[in-house]
């Protein structure tokens, strides 16, 4: 009843939020980040109407798959990790959608190992807009370079971009940063979706977190489906 509970309150801040920056409650998507939750949290989570779920630990996440796989239950895989070149095969093997490439090298790998029967895999291109060395993303100053040497990639789906700003409650600094990934998206939507439209499909975007998510619908644009990660709001603490 918890994580019902919790739900209920996310479904109502994300509600409040559409309708306070007049967006369309449909274009706002929950990713229920579950690293480190049991199946039966995650059970939980969908009897609660959920069904994109997030990892970022292989072997844990591959043990979930399967679980609910035997139930019945295919639900929509995300891996939202840092990707190490000893995972790949794993990843690709497992998860239709990957939130957190930036760099080519690691789109190669995915591609390569991606089961024939699988079908295209879906990505997120991670852009550090802060420039914090501890986290994962290319510089925007490297995005269209990295995209460019993904055109001819046909079992790859370029959904959109993600990013983590900065740690701090400064509105006006996250809100920033958000617009700033809204605005490049755009950018990259036009001129990218001439080159390959079946490569560059742009209609989603990766932001916003359970401290933050009004900040990034606030800044989220219609022609995008803005794809928030919740953890803690909706799971409570990981153990």
């Amino acid at each position: 009843m918890v994580i019902l509970n919790n739900i209920k309150l996310v479904n109502e801040r994300i509600k409040k939020s559409c309708a306070t920056s007049h967006i369309d409650l449909s274009k706002v998507k929950i990713l229920a980040v579950s690293k480190k939750m049991g199946t039966s949290k995650i059970f939980e989570a969908h009897q609660a109407g959920l069904n994109l779920f997030g990892e970022n630990y292989i072997s844990e996440s591959i043990e979930k798959i399967d679980y609910f796989k035997k139930m019945g239950l295919n639900f929509e895989w995300h891996y939202i990790g840092p990707i190490q070149s000893n995972k790949t095969k794993s990843i690709a093997e497992n998860f239709d959608w990957v939130h957190s490439v930036s760099n080519t090298r690691t789109v190669k790998r995915l591609i390569a190992q991606r089961p024939t029967g699988l079908g295209p895999i879906n990505i997120f291109v991670q852009v550090n807009l802060s420039n914090e060395k501890n986290k994962s993303g290319t510089k925007a100053d490297e995005l269209r370079l990295l995209l460019e040497e993904c055109t001819d990639f046909r079992t790859l789906k370029v959904r959109g971009l993600m990013t983590i700003p900065e740690n701090t409650s400064d509105s006006v600094l996250i809100k920033n940063r958000f617009k700033t990934l809204v605005d490049m998206q755009k950018a990259l939507k036009l001129d990218f979706t001439r080159k390959n439209p079946s490569v560059f499909i742009f209609d989603m975007i990766s932001m916003g977190m359970s401290n933050d998510m009004e900040w990034a619908i606030s800044e989220s644009d219609p022609s995008f489906t803005t794809l928030v990660r919740l953890g803690t709001s909706i799971f409570g603490k990981r153990p």
